[in-house]
């Protein structure tokens, strides 16, 4: 077998030994054929010549050799070369391409995978380790459990790295599935091989940041305990993440304290997690004193660092604080060291733009560069974005035209911002083009671009333009989502088209999306808007039994449509509903029923129920003034407005400044002129 080139394997293989002169050799002649190998000669030979043109990299030959190669051989090299796992990497990969173009019987099987999987690994590749694992979960569907098996089989029989076993706990959850971790420790101890503290502290930080029921977080938490180990720095880190993220901060703290007397010093990591969870929990003040004593409280123990100082910064910026943010990096950074890096200013530049400053904005760009960093595509997207929400469209495009002299590339975010920029000034046409030029600028359209222009369609009542650019979505290749779906039936809804907005529905769900119950709300609304009561209640009495519960949105909406068709009883009976529901009435239901009983000429019961909301810890907002003083302006005397502006005003209610102008500061003065 194979007789065709094992001269050419000869010739690359180790020299066969030559026989000495004497009485054997007047038998051997130039024409001489040798016998065949055995069989497992024969293997070994083309093992050793390919590990030989391997390492000298000889592709043409190996490309020659391919026809003999088996997954057994495949595996042995790859083992063999377990001290260049790059090479034997490019060797694994290179006979997966020689499957694509000629031999679909040379695939690598799951053994030669986990062959591979441990060569890397024990060279410490682990990215490349990885990247193979999840390859196999989410391209070619193995089980993770399947994988273990090959991997502990292949780790008895080549001297593998148990190592491999925790990467594949990271992979499981790199590739989001916690449930396959899980099950692979779980497998592990059950076959009593030990489980490191790093698989367990990898499933537990994937848990400690999914958006998914913390319970599970705390479970397998308590399970990892109850096996006998005991928490390390990483274990410490995730549960003061998991803590802040339940909004449990103080216990947070505790953590820290509980840290040190076990013995266990915490880190920079540690430090970091701790100031941002007190910004994102509204305690930025407790995250500034933090920053300014730690090294006080721990002993010079950890150093903050430009994370620290940027976690901080950020919670500033998103409290209105960019001024104060901007004094910590000019004092407090430079006392320690410190120098702010390009993340630390696309957050100032983004506080203060927030605040509607965007002098200072502009100020700390030119800082920047005079620092010797220049903006990158964050700064210049959150700029853009503020430019636009205080309607400086054209600034906005000297600004594009200064990214372009910096040959700096609008990325995907940039064509976003520019879309519902351009759409929320009224430049409809400018979005359109800007959408289109997202394809020629390289960037993959996705259904979010789609859905902004969808959306902003729909307000101005083009339903006809929303479905054409519904069909572009197809001719893309893109399939809309729920939120396209239900920007439809809302748009429809509202133009009181129901029918379009039931076949849309029914569009939806043959795609197999579940309306969810912003889509339950749009109907009821367009319900309303036609005045048919009955059927908005069976749409409502359905979401119940889809396990979705009206909320205070879905009860407004009904509230509002009984109100604007004079059906007082029927609004009053569904607030009762909405109480023995467990629904609180919020500032939108109080306006409502104020706005419905002023227009009924029911002054006094409106004031009552505006005093209701105070009691109830609601305060009236500038709708509520509106409604009660312009009610009031044109029925009841000069000084009732006046005594009901005071009584609003004393307890926080913001007035309406136009409102004010055009009815109390005119009673005011008339008052005066009169006394």
């Amino acid at each position: 077998m194979f007789t065709g080139f094992l001269r050419p394997l000869r010739n690359s293989a180790a020299p066969l030994p030559t026989p000495r002169r004497g009485f054997l050799s007047h038998k051997l002649s130039p024409t001489t054929t040798p016998p065949p190998f055995p069989a497992g000669q024969e293997e070994e030979a083309i093992f050793e010549a390919v590990c030989v043109n391997l390492r000298r990299r000889k592709w043409g030959f190996l490309r020659q050799v391919s026809p003999a190669l088996t997954e057994h051989l495949v595996r042995r090299v790859v083992l063999r070369h377990r001290a260049s796992p790059l090479l034997a990497l490019e060797f694994f990969h290179w006979t997966q391409q020689q499957k694509q173009q000629k031999r679909k019987d040379l695939s690598p099987s799951l053994e030669s995978y986990s062959a591979m999987i441990h060569v890397l690994v024990t060279g410490r590749r682990f990215d490349e380790a990885l990247s193979l694992m999840k390859h196999l979960m989410q391209n070619l569907g193995v089980p993770a459990l399947h994988i273990l098996e090959s991997l502990v089989g292949i780790c008895g029989g080549c001297g593998g790295s148990t190592d491999a076993f925790d990467a594949l706990v990271r992979a499981c959850t790199q590739v989001g599935s916690s449930g396959d971790a899980h099950q692979v420790i779980d497998r592990l101890r059950l076959q009593g091989i030990w489980v490191s503290i790093h698989a367990w502290n990898n499933l537990l930080g994937f848990l400690s940041k999914s958006n998914d029921n913390c319970g599970e977080f705390w479970r397998i938490y308590r399970e990892m305990l109850s096996c006998g180990y005991s928490e390390n720095i990483n274990t410490f880190n995730s549960i003061v993440y998991a803590l802040c993220r339940e909004h449990r901060l103080w216990e947070a703290f505790s953590v820290l304290n509980r840290m040190l007397k076990s013995g266990v010093l915490p880190n920079v990591v540690t430090i970091n997690m701790l100031i941002d969870g007190c910004c994102r929990n509204g305690e930025v003040g407790v995250a500034v004193k933090l920053v300014k004593k730690i090294q006080v409280l721990l002993g010079g123990i950890v150093q903050p660092n430009c994370v620290t100082f940027n976690c901080l910064i950020n919670g500033l910026c998103k409290t209105g604080n960019a001024a104060v943010a901007e004094s910590i990096v000019r004092v407090d950074m430079t006392k320690m060291g410190l120098d702010p890096n390009v993340r630390t200013y696309a957050t100032l530049v983004d506080g203060y733009a927030r605040e509607g400053n965007l002098e200072e904005a502009f100020r700390l760009c030119d800082q920047m560069v005079r620092g010797g960093l220049f903006p990158n595509t964050v700064v210049y997207n959150s700029i853009i974005h503020w430019l636009f929400k205080q309607g400086y469209v054209e600034e906005v495009s000297c600004l594009l035209s200064e990214m372009k002299g910096f040959h700096i590339s609008p990325d995907h975010f940039t064509y976003t911002i520019l879309v519902d920029g351009y759409c929320k000034n009224g430049l409809m046409q400018d979005a359109v083009g800007c959408h289109n030029r997202i394809k020629e600028a390289n960037i993959t359209k996705d259904v979010y671009s789609y859905n902004i222009l969808v959306s902003h369609l729909c307000k101005i009542r083009d339903i006809r333009g929303a479905k054409q650019l519904l069909g572009s979505m197809y001719a893309h290749g893109m399939l809309p989502d729920m939120v396209t779906y239900s920007i439809l039936i809302d748009g429809y809804s509202r133009d009181q088209k129901l029918d379009d907005a039931l076949q849309v529905y029914e569009e939806m769900v043959i795609e197999g999306h579940r309306p969810n119950l912003t889509t339950y709300n749009s109907f009821i609304s367009g319900l309303c808007r036609v005045e048919t009561f009955d059927v908005a209640r069976s749409v409502i009495d359905e979401m119940r039994t889809q396990k979705l519960f009206p909320d205070s949105v879905t009860y407004n909406t009904l509230l509002s449509g009984y109100c604007r068709s004079q059906r007082t009883d029927d609004a009053f009976t569904l607030c009762s509903e909405m109480r023995s529901r467990g629904v609180m009435a919020n500032e939108v239901t109080y306006n409502v029923l104020i706005n419905h009983l002023c227009k009924v000429h029911c002054f006094q019961e409106a004031q009552e129920f505006m005093k209701l909301m105070f009691n109830r810890g609601l305060v009236p907002d500038y709708i509520t003034y509106t409604t009660l003083i312009t009610a009031f302006s044109k029925r009841c005397s000069a000084s009732e407005v006046i005594a009901l502006h005071d009584y609003m005003v004393i307890r926080g209610v913001l007035p309406d400044e136009y409102t004010y102008n055009a009815i109390v500061s005119l009673l005011v003065q008339r008052e005066h002129e009169i006394d």
